[in-house]
């Protein structure tokens, strides 16, 4: 059995990492437009996280951020259900300089 700490940081961080790139790329070239992308800034790579991420996607001065719940962070339907929506407001709002 896994312990928690691998948990939150190991495999299954990294496969919710990807997925969140995976979902931003998708989105930013349905919209033309160009992010930076920055999960959990200002926290140490190896750094256990167990209460929120914070999805940070910046277009030039404009700065959105999405914050997530790990729970649902970690879970792809979660993820799909709860934020996915909330990433493509971002995004749109960043597209039109909002």
């Amino acid at each position: 059995m896994a312990s928690a700490h691998s948990k939150k940081n190991g495999h299954n961080y990294m496969a919710a990492c990807d997925r969140v790139l995976h979902h931003v790329v998708e989105l930013v070239h349905a919209r033309g437009i160009e992010v930076s992308l920055d999960l959990d800034p200002g926290r140490a790579p190896f750094e256990v996280i167990t209460d929120t991420h914070q999805i940070q996607l910046t277009c030039g001065r404009s700065v959105r951020i999405v914050s997530v719940e790990h729970e649902t962070f970690m879970d792809p339907e979660f993820f799909r259900t709860l934020v996915l929506h909330q990433l493509e407001k971002a995004i749109n709002e960043l597209a039109l300089g909002a």
